[in-house]
């Protein structure tokens, strides 16, 4: 650790005794970065590094993400049991069920506009009034210091559905929703990020340092003393204003890394899990257009077209105007593009695999004209051709739109002509039922 990151280092080394890794562990990077197994001695010759990834551990035969974490755990199970009780034993008044539900949006939005748009991925650059105010009530629904969470969550951009994933999808549903975080990890088995722009960053690093007792303030004392205060009604300020809407935005969240890899559609990349959903777009406060998020990480918006619900990417172009944010990243447009037509192609084509278009054209017998001629005047074939191919038409007759006049005087001819205009232009689909039910041989 850096000596400029050691003086930071408070004094209270009670809590952190008792948290364990949650908080001092936080400030190292993870893992190792990659080392080049091969360079080349002669600087003037192009050197080809090979990395290679540390092979992730097992304990006891069972995955390192297997072990029981009780002092976080206890934590986050005690918080929800505690928000139950609450609605179910404590009534909710109105004015505290406004705050509530105001309180939350905020605190969200400082996880999607600050944890993750601003920190994780650095997708616009924030004021310091700005980062300052993200950084204190980032801290609101207890989601951790903004080192911890976004040194797990750019863990999960680089190993998207591998064992070295925090959260990751692979390993079921509910582990990727709320297991995740009840398991203790050895964080340099899980992966290299880097983390060195965030401990740079003197809001960052002191935020980290207070994490503990700023939490305490904006998630428990605050929330409680407003609706103490304001509309006598402390107790529901406690479990409503408090801990219900701190354990829902925590719920919220999580139902980025669970929901919005499970449930969707994939319109810009299909190599990994991720998916677009409006649905939890709406809850996660625009996050839920996570396929678009994982292809163009960098890009300020998540939901990049302008009906796409997110509010997340409203809010930052309003502080733009109000000179508060700066530098809105947007990935180009015509590549962004180029994302939904590759994946409007590869499913056209996997839908193409589905249907049949008849005898592949190599596959197709060989005919000559006098064998052609032949095969109708001798034996009785129903056969006639259009550009190049024969057309066994023989059950097709009486079926003829046009009348089985027409279609009978043409048998032993080529009905080129007459198919594609002469008689009658035919469309696609007259086509594409000859091709694949009726074409039988080419002319040679």
């Amino acid at each position: 650790m850096s000596s400029a990151l050691e003086y930071y280092i408070p004094t209270w080394s009670g809590i952190k005794a008792y948290f364990g890794d949650i908080f001092p562990s936080e400030l190292m990077a993870v893992g190792v970065a990659p080392e080049a197994s091969a360079v080349e001695s002669e600087e003037d010759i192009l050197k080809k590094p090979v990395y290679k990834q540390k092979a992730v551990p097992k304990v006891k035969g069972k995955s390192i993400h297997s072990r029981w974490y009780w002092p976080f755990a206890s934590g986050i199970l005690l918080a929800e049991a505690v928000a139950i009780y609450g609605v179910l034993f404590v009534k909710l008044q109105r004015n505290t069920g406004v705050f509530m539900m105001l309180y939350g949006i905020l605190s969200g939005l400082c996880i999607t506009a600050g944890y993750h748009r601003l920190w994780a991925h650095r997708a616009y650059r924030a004021s310091k009034p700005l980062e300052l105010f993200l950084a204190i009530f980032g801290t609101s629904s207890i989601q951790g210091s903004i080192i911890w969470w976004v040194q797990n969550h750019r863990l999960h951009h680089r190993y998207t559905d591998t064992e070295r994933d925090p959260y990751n999808i692979k390993r079921g549903f509910w582990y990727a929703h709320h297991g995740w975080i009840l398991f203790r990890r050895k964080e340099d088995d899980l992966g290299y990020a880097d983390m060195t722009d965030l401990h740079a960053n003197k809001i960052v690093v002191w935020q980290y340092n207070w994490y503990f007792f700023i939490t305490a303030f904006t998630s428990i004392i605050l929330p409680t003393a407003i609706c103490g205060y304001l509309f006598n009604d402390w107790k529901g300020g406690f479990f409503w204003g408090a801990v219900a809407r701190l354990v829902g935005v925590q719920q919220v969240t999580f139902c980025v890394n669970s929901v919005a890899h499970t449930f969707g559609t994939q319109p810009y990349s299909d190599e990994q899990t991720p998916r677009d959903n409006w649905i939890t777009g709406v809850i996660t406060l625009g996050e839920g257009y996570h396929n678009f998020h994982h292809a163009f990480p960098n890009d300020y918006r998540n939901g990049v077209r302008w009906y796409d619900i997110d509010l997340t990417k409203w809010v930052l172009w309003l502080l733009e105007q109000a000179n508060l944010a700066f530098d809105l990243k947007r990935f180009p447009r015509n590549e962004i593009m180029k994302g939904r037509a590759a994946m409007k192609l590869k499913n056209a084509q996997k839908f193409a695999k589905r249907v049949d278009y008849g005898t592949p054209v190599d596959e197709l017998a060989m005919f000559t004209e006098s064998e052609f001629v032949a095969e109708v005047k001798e034996r009785g074939k129903k056969w006639l051709v259009i550009e190049g191919f024969i057309y066994n038409v023989e059950n097709f007759i009486k079926m003829h739109p046009g009348g089985p006049k027409l279609i009978k005087s043409g048998i032993g001819k080529d009905m080129t002509n007459a198919f594609n205009g002469g008689v009658y232009n035919h469309h696609y689909s007259a086509r594409n039922l000859m091709n694949s039910t009726m074409r039988v041989g080419k002319i040679i």
